[in-house]
């Protein structure tokens, strides 16, 4: 298991702006994996995502936007997560709503153009919109590694996962050195025990083979009360997944996901919805094109309900978040260097069960 180690201080490598003309946002050569979450009461929605620099390596900072009217429009870059040390990157954000309902953004931090340096790890701040601004608490570092994904609530347990992963290491760097094996590592937290405290501890690993290892991007969900936990892994043949019975403790062999038909290497979601029905959004191809939304009634056996969200090529790394009126909030990328579209979309499970893709509605959240 990995040891929480190195950036220990997450306040001396970030600089939060909140002044959306600050003149070093305006230069953006590429824009790239979103996040979307929301208040609890559904009246305020938060997409993040990185760019800064020529390209994803020093300098990357991670930025908010915001919208009041469920996606209709956006504020963009409300608050900005800018490194104070141009040698390092911040990246890979994601936004969770825990069960207080409090909202959490995490992002992943390193030096040089690493993903993980055997230094950085995954930070944590809670934000909120005050109608003017969003404000943040002071930033946490919460683990080794990187967690471009939420965590998942086990309501039976009264405890959170957090799935995050390891790269593979560049040789010659500390990263090599600090290396561990079989990427994917579980933490949990108990919120019986320390409810205002994101204090994570061991949970459990997943293994995976080396030769299918990229970047893992484990994603978790509850199938049951009754410890059924399916997880969800990117390798380098697409989707595979696994099995647990045990509350997300131990792990059946990985294996190739083909339920939903084609999959490719790239960043997928998967969650729970309020009705318990799950949903999966990913490409529905073997390249990064046909970008759809899934549900399953059957806890993922079975995936017979399907949204076209997007045809077109080069469209990749989905998010989504559920607000308490029944909308789905789904947001992706596309073309990261070309049109730089960080994209949104709003639709329901009747929609789903119409199989009518026309009432998806779509809008550019980055102007």
């Amino acid at each position: 298991m990995l040891s929480i180690s190195g950036d220990n201080d997450a306040s001396a490598i970030a600089e939060f702006i909140n002044d959306p003309e600050d003149s070093r946002l305006k230069d953006r050569k590429f824009e790239q994996v979103p996040a979307v979450g929301a208040t609890a009461d559904g009246k305020h929605i938060f997409v993040a995502w990185y760019s800064g620099g020529a390209a994803p390596g020093p300098g990357n900072y991670v930025t908010l936007s915001v919208s009041q009217d469920s996606g209709n429009t956006w504020l963009n870059d409300q608050l900005v997560v800018y490194p104070s040390d141009q040698s390092y990157r911040l990246f890979d954000p994601a936004i969770w709503r825990d069960n207080t309902g409090k909202v959490h953004l995490f992002y992943g931090s390193a030096k040089n153009s690493l993903i993980w340096d055997g230094f950085g790890g995954v930070n944590s701040v809670e934000i909120s919109w005050d109608g003017k601004k969003i404000s943040n608490s002071k930033p946490v570092r919460i683990s080794d590694g990187v967690m471009s994904n939420k965590p998942v609530y086990l309501t039976s347990k009264n405890v959170a996962l957090f799935p995050v992963y390891i790269d593979k290491p560049l040789t010659g760097t500390k990263s090599e050195m600090a290396f561990p094996q079989n990427g994917v590592f579980i933490y949990s937290k108990d919120f019986s025990k320390s409810p205002n405290r994101l204090q994570l501890s061991p949970y459990a690993s997943i293994q995976i083979d080396e030769e299918l290892r990229i970047h893992d991007e484990p994603q978790v969900v509850e199938i049951s009360d009754m410890g059924e936990c399916l997880a969800m892994l990117r390798t380098t043949k697409g989707i595979y997944y696994t099995k647990s019975s045990d509350f997300g403790k131990t792990w059946s062999q990985l294996q190739p996901f083909t339920a939903s038909g084609p999959t490719t290497s790239s960043r997928f979601y998967l969650g729970k919805l309020s009705s318990g029905n799950l949903l999966l959004v990913s490409n529905n191809s073997t390249t990064r094109n046909k970008m759809t939304a899934f549900l399953s009634k059957d806890g993922g056996k079975t995936w017979p309900h399907k949204l076209l969200l997007d045809a077109r090529e080069n469209v990749s790394y989905p998010d989504a978040d559920q607000t308490s009126d029944g909308n789905i909030h789904v947001v992706f990328d596309r073309e990261r260097t070309g049109a730089r579209d960080i994209l949104y979309c709003r639709f329901t499970e009747n929609d789903f069960l119409n199989g009518n893709s026309s009432a998806v509605f779509k809008n550019r959240v980055n102007k």
